[in-house]
């Protein structure tokens, strides 16, 4: 009869927990859309081979391993290696694979890439780890990692 009793009156502070669930979860969502526009605006700056709208989403410390393992340390560095990939015609596919947000402060996105350079007769198929920080209300990309993979 106690653990009745018990169970009753906890099950009238379900509504008051889901209640202020609510509002959580209507925040993570408001950031979870914020940051798929982020990410998506990112890949498609790259694909349309704006340089500056690219750059624009990394972290002034970000950090980039290449698909040749090549570490490029700061935004100066991936600028400076992403204007030379930019000089060249190609076409960018990406699938998105997983993605986590984690409190609205960081997340993981895992894509497979294919990069294709035409003219040279080259495709890269290859898994592309992103690392983000929200800084000052903003996301940006902090680490990324190409890693290639064996052709399909």
């Amino acid at each position: 009869m106690a653990a009745l009793g018990m169970t009753l009156a906890l099950s009238g502070l379900t509504p008051l927990a889901a209640a202020a669930q609510d509002p959580m979860a209507a925040q993570h969502r408001h950031c979870e859309r914020e940051f798929e526009r982020t990410s998506e605006a990112l890949g498609d700056a790259f694909a349309r081979r704006d340089l500056n709208r690219f750059m624009a989403g990394f972290a002034e410390d970000a950090v980039q391993v290449n698909s040749l393992g090549q570490v490029l340390n700061g935004k100066p560095a991936i600028t400076a290696f992403y204007r030379a990939v930019m000089a060249n015609e190609y076409v960018f596919k990406r699938t998105l694979l997983a993605q986590t947000i984690s409190q609205c402060s960081s997340a993981v996105v895992v894509d497979r890439i294919e990069f294709t350079i035409p003219s040279a007769g080259i495709t890269l198929h290859a898994i592309d780890v992103a690392n983000w920080a929200r800084v000052r209300g903003q996301w940006r990309l902090s680490a990324d990692t190409t890693t290639p993979i064996a052709n399909p």
